[in-house]
């Protein structure tokens, strides 16, 4: 458990007060420059005190000596300035009264002894005065609810309902991109570096209780605190779903973790056991990880592993098939009660069977009626629906090629098209708020949908909605939840089972 004094002191991390920033500099090649740039550009709106005893001014703002020659109160600081200044600048700033320290500085733990006694006499100074600290040698966090962007990439992810915490600066960067691409942000981020004073466990047990954060992923090398770690994700997971993507998993890989942040990693087969006991949802690739994320964000949890495809081409729908078999998933046979009213809506040479091939039929049912049957009859536990996206790419192919643009006016078709297609989108969003039952959409185009904004699909996005990229994405997210519900309700007793949560919201700024 986190100590109240502790939670507390995170609060000065993702909403300080004030901010000192020691190390702040005008040369654009420093990181003093760079992340204090970045912090300002971000919009925070509260004081921001540059420190460096050889400057009068920094990016238009005064600056100061020395944190004790501020004379107002400041409960965050950030440092950028050699390992070796770093103890007394944090005792110094300790007595100031900040509360919190973000370390950017490298050259401590990660290079063996001597760097190690430094960042444990930084560590003695910032408890003797009951600060908290993120790093060293991290890149940073963001927090988007306090437009704060305290980091080193010029970035500003959107505010969303997943949380990151990792390991690596350069690893956070990617899934943060990986989330936006398909149209999520996030609540908090933060790049723990060589976490000498918050260690994973600390920022888990600070983001079950944070109302921003649905979900929430780590990256992670190494655990020197496995224990507390693992006993934090076990009180969690039954309240938010945790993914991880775990590195370090080969010889050559822990030798790379010892050398990058001065971590052990333990042997794969004990960590993913481990996992599996404390309710954690591991994942393979950093992609599938912010995939992962972004279907726990808002889409209801299967009750189980049978699944139902429905899909406007047979080919698609037998990839979709393979894939699901492939992931344990089971694509089940539909009963006659099913099929007899399927058959009443799809065209007559449809072929009885589960995936649902809609055949092309112009004029008849479309996913949209099919997808309530497979609800209701109670056969699956989710729908693959593949798909989506389509009338937008036929409009722009129109309107750059359409022989007939340079003949009649097709702003009544295009407007026309595109009414109905929206109308479409939201009624697929509407079905699964209305049952509570998932819906894995496909979309290759999501990416184009997010970029152009395309008002269909992006409406989806809105409503907290994940539409997925490729096939297999879906399908593995599919047996991600299931499975994840499995254990989580292995540990509970029914009374204690949460409420499915009401979808987050994506695509905010």
């Amino acid at each position: 458990m986190l100590a109240e004094k502790r939670r507390s002191a995170l609060d000065a991390i993702f909403f300080p007060k004030a901010i000192a920033f020691v190390g702040a500099s005008n040369n654009l090649n420093k990181w003093g420059f760079l992340i204090l740039h970045n912090l300002i550009m971000g919009g925070y709106e509260g004081p921001i005190y540059p420190v460096n005893p050889k400057e009068k001014n920094i990016l238009g703002l005064p600056a100061y000596p020395s944190v004790a020659a501020i004379p107002h109160p400041v409960d965050q600081a950030i440092f950028t300035i050699p390992a070796e200044q770093i103890p007394p600048a944090i005792a110094e700033a300790g007595r100031k009264g900040v509360r919190a320290g973000i370390v950017i500085s490298a050259g401590m733990g990660e290079l063996g002894e001597p760097g190690k006694a430094l960042e444990a006499e930084m560590v003695e100074q910032a408890r003797r005065y009951g600060m908290v600290l993120v790093g060293p040698n991290g890149q940073g966090y963001a927090c988007p609810q306090s437009k704060l962007y305290p980091w080193m990439p010029a970035f500003l992810p959107p505010h969303g309902p997943i949380a990151l915490i990792s390991q690596s600066g350069n690893i956070q960067t990617w899934i943060l991109q990986y989330l936006e691409r398909v149209g999520f942000g996030v609540s908090k981020t933060v790049s723990m570096g060589n976490a000498a004073d918050l260690q994973a466990g600390d920022y888990l047990c600070y983001l079950k209780d944070d109302p921003e954060t649905r979900v929430i992923v780590l990256y992670l090398e190494g655990l020197d605190q496995g224990r507390e770690f693992f006993s934090a994700a076990q009180e969690v997971s039954p309240r938010k779903p945790v993914v991880l993507v775990k590195a370090g998993r080969t010889e050559a890989g822990a030798r790379a973790a010892r050398s990058h942040t001065g971590v052990l990693a333990g042997a794969d087969r004990v960590f993913a056991a481990a996992c599996g006991q404390a309710g954690i949802v591991r994942a393979d690739t950093l992609e599938q990880a912010a995939i992962y994320a972004a279907a726990f964000a808002g889409i209801p949890l299967p009750a189980g592993k049978r699944v139902g495809i429905v899909t406007g081409g047979g080919g698609l729908g037998v990839m979709a098939a393979d894939a699901c078999v492939a992931a344990g998933l089971t694509v089940v046979e539909l009963g006659p009660r099913a099929c007899e009213r399927l058959r009443k809506l799809l065209p007559p040479w449809w072929v009885p069977g589960n995936p649902v091939d809609l055949v092309a039929g112009l004029g008849y049912a479309g996913p949209r009626e099919v997808i309530p049957v497979l609800f209701e009859e109670g056969e699956v536990d989710g729908v693959i629906m593949i798909g989506l996206g389509w009338a937008h790419g036929m409009v722009e192919t129109y309107l750059k090629h359409s022989p007939l643009r340079k003949l009649t006016d097709l702003t009544p078709f295009i407007a026309d098209r595109l009414k109905r297609d929206r109308e479409y989108n939201n009624l697929l969003a509407d079905l699964m708020e209305k049952s509570g039952k998932p819906l894995y959409m496909i979309g290759p185009a999501v990416a184009h949908a997010i970029e152009r904004g395309w008002e269909g699909m992006s409406d989806i996005l809105r409503r907290g909605y994940m539409i997925f990229p490729t096939i297999e994405s879906a399908v593995q997210a599919f047996a991600a939840m299931a499975e994840y519900r499995r254990l989580r309700e292995l540990r509970q007793a029914p009374e204690e089972r949460p409420a499915a949560p009401a979808p987050a919201r994506a695509l905010e700024r």
